[in-house]
């Protein structure tokens, strides 16, 4: 009887530790929306929309996160793009899609320009655009509009994509924020 009493016992104990007691999550659901680019004042658009959708796939990943069908939410757009990112229109757009989190993004410009007039030539890259976020758990709207200016070497802007980069850094941030409101219920 003592064998059999210890034999249930270690038996519950084994079922115990391998059954977890609390529940997990259910996923967030996220809209990203197609990034607009302005063409005539963008060049190489096509690398910042690679860009963007790495960064989107790298900062929402599934298991605190699931992407929403890419169909699923360019059939809730107008074919024109968003014409502002207000609140009232994130909304509308979460309501659409059903999901917690609405992520857009414009990119207006990108220019460069070279200063030689100092010891060393200089080239200075500018990008501007927006950003905006809803989210729906929290009621939480987030916009931010960026204008970005770094100085380097010329050459940086022939070895890698030196705008490209700077973009994406300023999208990981405003992501962070983002991903910051879906933490704090």
């Amino acid at each position: 009887m003592k064998k059999a009493f210890i034999f249930v016992c270690m038996s519950l104990m084994m079922l115990v530790m391998h059954i977890p007691f609390s529940g997990t999550a259910e996923a967030a659901r996220v809209a990203v929306l197609p990034i607009q680019i302005d063409e005539k004042h963008v060049e190489r658009a096509s690398d910042f929309t690679t860009y963007y959708w790495d960064v989107m796939v790298e900062m929402f990943q599934y298991p605190e996160y699931d992407l929403l069908d890419d169909e699923k939410v360019s059939n809730e757009l107008p074919e024109s793009g968003l014409s502002s990112f207000d609140q009232a229109t994130l909304k509308d757009l979460v309501k659409k899609t059903d999901s917690e989190i609405v992520v857009a993004a414009r990119l207006n410009s990108v220019e460069f320009d070279e200063d030689n007039f100092v010891l060393e030539p200089i080239a200075k890259v500018y990008v501007r655009g927006e950003f905006a976020s809803y989210n729906r758990l929290t009621g939480k709207y987030f916009f931010k509009k960026f204008n970005l200016r770094e100085e380097v070497e010329p050459e940086l802007l022939f070895k890698v994509d030196y705008a490209q980069r700077m973009f994406a850094a300023n999208l990981r941030r405003c992501i962070r924020k983002t991903a910051d409101m879906k933490s704090k219920k």
